[in-house]
């Protein structure tokens, strides 16, 4: 009679991967003579909450033994940062550049780059404008980013040195002169201007969208999968909704991933576990082979970017 062969599932797999690696954390802190370590981060907001959540999460695995420090700037802030030693990660919501490598290279620091998620535009109004649009294209977005449009309503823009209005800079290309700049305001609170102003107008990404969607309206856009698509968090965690998408990333510092703390934070940051806080969050996961090839450069701590040469923008990522 021949032995029964037991075949584990995938979904088995994967829980005993991440059991190993809970275990392996706790019992490396555990033998660290119970010495308290911090984890300095900065970067850019839009990769704040995601970031923050998954260092509270670390916290807990390690019982409290790593903290994180993380402070909210934009990506070029994070990689002087990063490039001049004070902090161990840079999250950021473009590539790296080759002048900023080379900057890391000239204090002898080197990073390794995996991208975590992605992040989508909603461009909304407030919940009391019964006048809102309901689709713009392209070309509306483009006039109405350079305050040529007729809608007649505030646009609220990102302050112009963020990350988010770089990228819309990048985007809404216009070779036009702006003929209405009085209906432009640069404003330091957008969430709080948008919410109070009925006749405002303005771009959000999904995950700051989503804690106060009550309070405004979604307008749709024109997507690549969708005539006219209006977000919602299916769609976000389906990939169906994709205008002005973003791709996060996070830079580790190559020559502090020996340190067992710190390479098992960016290990767990790839974990089914962290997948799922990215999808609860409002995040767009990336596909699997992308987490697949993090794994790899992570383990062999491959050095500069490989998405340098995509896009400078977005890093070219789906």
């Amino acid at each position: 009679m021949k032995p029964k062969v037991m075949v584990m599932s995938e979904k088995a797999n994967t829980l005993v991967i991440a059991l190993i690696i809970t275990v392996t954390i706790i019992t490396l802190i555990s033998c660290s003579n119970s010495q308290i370590e911090t984890i300095h981060i900065s970067g850019s907001p839009e990769a704040t909450p995601l970031i923050q959540t998954l260092s509270d999460e670390y916290h807990i695995l390690t019982e409290g033994l790593i903290q994180t420090s993380i402070r909210s700037s934009n990506s070029d802030a994070a990689f002087i940062d990063l490039c001049s030693g004070k902090t161990h990660i840079a999250t950021s919501a473009r590539p790296i550049s080759n002048t900023e490598i080379t900057q890391c290279s000239d204090s002898s620091i080197k990073v390794v780059e995996l991208p975590l998620a992605s992040v989508s535009t909603v461009l909304v109004t407030h919940s009391m404008n019964k006048q809102s649009p309901k689709c713009l294209s392209n070309e509306d977005l483009i006039n109405l980013w350079h305050g040529t449009s007729d809608l007649g309503l505030t646009l609220y823009r990102p302050e112009s040195d963020s990350d988010f209005s770089k990228f819309l800079n990048s985007q809404l290309i216009n070779n036009e002169t702006s003929n209405s700049q009085s209906s432009l305001v640069t404003s330091a609170s957008l969430v709080t201007d948008l919410t109070n102003d009925i006749h405002g107008i303005g771009f959000l990404d999904y995950v700051t969208y989503s804690l106060v969607e009550e309070r405004l309206n979604p307008v749709g856009l024109q997507s690549s999968t969708d005539t006219c698509s209006v977000p919602n968090r299916s769609k976000v965690s389906e990939e169906n909704y994709d205008a002005l998408n973003r791709t996060l990333f996070l830079y580790f510092r190559h020559d502090l991933l020996k340190k067992d703390y710190l390479y098992r934070f960016a290990e767990m940051t790839m974990g089914e576990s962290s997948i799922n806080i990215i999808s609860n969050l409002g995040y767009t996961t990336l596909d699997s082979t992308v987490y697949a090839e993090n794994h790899i450069l992570l383990s062999e701590r491959t050095t500069g970017s490989h998405y340098i040469q995509k896009n400078q923008n977005t890093g070219g990522i789906k």
